[in-house]
């Protein structure tokens, strides 16, 4: 009785081992998922602002493009929680020196998120040239993330 109730308890502790492995996954899966659609949605807004910046340079587009880069921008350390870099097994293009070098990519991210409320602050004023003056500076800060922190 003592050994049927013992390897009962086994497998039921092994079950739920697997079920939890098997949630882990499914959450960086998830998170993979919401993070691409973000880092999507920051490519719209830096497109939209650059064809605008080219095209029409209509305030209200700027204001727009650049308060939603400015919302995404300060999420992005949020999209890269341990468990969801290279060693997941998932598809993903976040180099494994987001989780090495956790210093630096939360200041590279941050230095984006400053650019993009400058940038911001630029567009919510209406002056197409300031946005324009902190347009580069953006996109700068976006790429130099991408430079160390995305595999090639």
């Amino acid at each position: 009785m003592k050994r049927a109730l013992i390897a009962g308890l086994a497998i039921a502790l092994s079950a739920g081992a697997l079920t939890a492995g098997a949630a882990l996954a499914y959450d960086a899966a998830s998170q993979i998922k919401d993070r691409q659609a973000g880092m999507k949605q920051i490519g719209g807004a830096i497109k939209g602002l650059n064809d605008t910046l080219n095209g029409d340079k209509d305030p209200a587009k700027l204001k727009q493009y650049a308060a939603n880069l400015n919302a995404l921008s300060g999420k992005v350390p949020g999209w890269f929680p341990a468990g969801t870099g290279p060693s997941s097994g998932e598809k993903t293009k976040a180099s494994a020196e987001i989780w090495t070098d956790p210093a630096g990519f939360k200041a590279a991210a941050g230095a984006f998120a400053a650019q993009a409320a400058k940038l911001n602050a630029a567009a919510q004023s209406g002056d197409a040239a300031r946005v324009a003056a902190e347009f580069g500076p953006t996109r700068a800060t976006c790429k130099g993330c991408h430079d160390k922190y995305q595999k090639k």
